[in-house]
This record gives C-alpha cells, structure tokens and sequence, in this order.
C-alpha cells in the first residue's frame, strides 16, 4: 500500500515538473518571440505595410535577373484579389480591383487594364507548375508601391489606400520585437534615423518600420518630427440591400427616390428628373450571342457595350437580372468584371438575388436588389 501511495507521489511530480517545463518553455518564448524569424534569413522576406508575413506566404517570393519581384498567384489571391482567375482558354491572368480590370497573357510583357495596353518590364510565369506574377508591375492595380532593399533581402508593399505616419528617431534606441523590455532586439536605430510609424501600445510602445523593412517597437517617447504622409483612404462599404417597389401608377421607387429603367439595346427617350437604372438581363443576352458569359473576350465586349450605354443613356445605376442558364461561377465572373469598370467612371452596379448566396456579392457589387 505504501509503494503504491509512494509511485503515485513520482506521478505527481513527474506531472508537475512537465507542466512547469511547458510554462518556463512558453514564457521565455513570450519574452524573447522571434525564433521563427531565423527561418527566413535565407529568403526574401516579404513586408506588407507594418507586418513581416513571410512565414504567411504560401510559396518564396521570386526575384529575376532583372530585379522584378514576382509573387504565386496563391499568395496574390490572399494579399490583394481573392477573385483573381486563371482563364484557361485564353492561357492568361484576369485579376481586379475596386475600379480595375486586368489580363495578362502567360509569357507576354503586356497587361491590358480597363482596355489600355501598358507594357511590362517581366511576363506573368510560371515555376513548378505554379503561376508567378510580377508585382513590381502590379503597383497601378492594386494601389501599392513595392521596393526591394537588396542589403536586407527584403521586399516592402505598401497599400497606398492606407495612412501612412513619418517621424525621425530622438535619441540612439533599440528595436524590439515585441513591446516590452525583455523581447529581442531586431535592429537598432541612430539619431535623426527616418522611420514609419503605426500603432501605440496602452504601455508607450509605438510600432515602427524602418526604411530597411525592419518591423519591430520602440518607446513612443523615442519619436519626434511625425507628420501624415498620406490618410487613409475610405475603404468600400459592404453591398447595400435595396428593394424596388413598383406604385400603383407603374412609377418605380428605391428608398422613396423615384428610378426609371432602361434596356440595354433600348432607344427609350428619358427625362432628366429621374435616376436612370440600365437593366442588363442575362436571358436577353445569351440568346443575341451564345455562350456570351463564358468566353473571355465575348463577355469584355459585352462589358465594354454596356460602360458605354450606361454612359449614353446618363445611367446612376447598371442593374443585372440573371435570369438564364449560366453556372453560379460564370455569373459572378460577369460581375466581377464589370463592376469595377462601372465604378471607375462613377456608376454603380446592382444585381438581382433571389436564390444565391448574397454574401458571394457583398464585395463586389453595390446594392443587391432582395425583393423587386
């Protein structure tokens, strides 16, 4: 009994000293974070405004003789287009933005964006089977500007939509990896050091980037001369749903504002007191051209015929029944590359939803008609 009592007591301790091994193991870890970084001195690492996410990417960043910096269209579909496409007929990249869209054939030095041929300085590649995009000419697309600072190997994208704060350093100071004393030191600056500036910690620590891509914090006390360098852009507001209710006289309203509609192939005189909404109905279309939505260059056509209607007839508003047999993918591709179009010139796109899924269009579009 005693020899018993006497292994349950080892147990125990043995259990205790495991679970005091763990603690001390996750406190120095919390003290001195930053082990993980060793993993990346041999790579390019990659610096997305304040965070160093190189160990987010799915696969390393490409840099070519040339010095162009190329990204996996995995990492581009996580970082800046979830809806960006591999149009498979065609062999090219179709990728948007709130008012952009562009393709890029596989191998070719060209990008068309929103109907203008740029050239580029690398093409769109691919490594292992996997597509790698040159960024460095991605910059007009996104809205980033991307740098490579070769002594540290490390690429900055900045999201120029994004406010940006400069200041210099007041006195010599350490950088630390996280805000606290006792954290690693990343990088040290001098006096009159320029740096980037985010957020200030509820202790006085301010996260801070330097010009060499270093990512760390510092005592806010440490900074002086900040100025804006740019604001914040006001970022898109999710898809608003609307209803269109029809009066008894057939006078169409959206939120008491009266609205008139207008076909797309129509010659309909309006007036100038109304808004004007052009109606796009995917059922008219498929049977003008067949197969309209699902080839690349019938469906910018399209795209193109109705900027220019919308524009013709004065329209506010570009709104899309799709009442054919097209799939749920090629639908949202038409709309994904016509809204940005639209918006670019100031007009917005509505679609109508009765069975779909409203959350696949909350980015994309601005109003989603639920009951017309």
């Amino acid at each position: 009994m005693a020899k018993i009592k006497i292994n349950k007591l080892k147990f125990i301790r043995n259990i205790s000293i495991c679970i005091i091994a763990v603690i001390l193991v996750a406190i120095i870890l919390n003290i001195t974070p930053g082990y993980k970084r060793d993993k990346y001195g041999d790579v390019v690492n990659l610096v997305l405004n304040e965070k160093n996410i190189t160990e987010k990417l799915k696969n390393d960043i490409y840099l070519s003789e040339k010095g162009v910096i190329y990204l996996s269209k995995t990492d581009v579909k996580e970082l800046f287009d979830e809806n960006i496409y591999y149009d498979e007929r065609y062999n090219q990249i179709i990728t948007t933005s709130d008012t952009k869209v562009a393709n890029i054939a596989i191998n070719n030095k060209q990008i068309t964006v929103n109907d203008s041929t740029v050239d580029m300085l690398e093409p769109v590649i691919k490594i292992n089977d996997e597509i790698y995009i040159p960024i460095s000419d991605m910059t007009l697309i996104y809205n980033i500007e991307v740098k490579y600072i070769k002594e540290k190997n490390i690429v900055i994208i900045d999201n120029l939509d994004k406010g940006m704060i400069k200041a210099d350093i007041a006195e010599d100071t350490e950088i630390r990896y996280k805000p606290r004393t006792l954290s690693k030191i990343v990088g040290e600056l001098k006096t009159g050091d320029a740096i980037s500036c985010f957020y200030t910690t509820s202790k006085g620590w301010r996260e801070i980037r330097t010009e060499d891509g270093i990512v760390g914090y510092v005592k806010a006390n440490k900074i002086t001369n900040e100025y804006i360098l740019r604001q914040d852009m006001k970022e898109k507001n999710d898809a608003k749903e609307i209803s269109i209710y029809t009066d008894n006289d057939g006078q169409k309203y959206v939120d008491n504002e009266k609205i008139e509609f207008v076909n797309l192939y129509s010659n309909k005189e309006v007036t100038d007191d109304l808004k004007i909404w052009l109606s796009v109905k995917t059922d008219i279309l498929e049977s003008v051209s067949e197969n309209l939505l699902e080839d690349y260059k019938k469906r910018t056509c399209l795209i193109d015929e109705i900027v220019n209607n919308a524009i013709l007839n004065k329209a506010t508003v570009v709104n899309i029944e799709c009442n054919g047999n097209e799939s749920q993918e090629i639908k949202k591709r038409f709309i994904i590359e016509l809204a940005p179009k639209l918006r670019e010139i100031g007009i917005s796109t509505s679609i109508v939803l009765k069975e779909e899924n409203k959350d696949d269009y909350l980015k994309i579009v601005d109003y989603i008609v639920t009951d017309m």
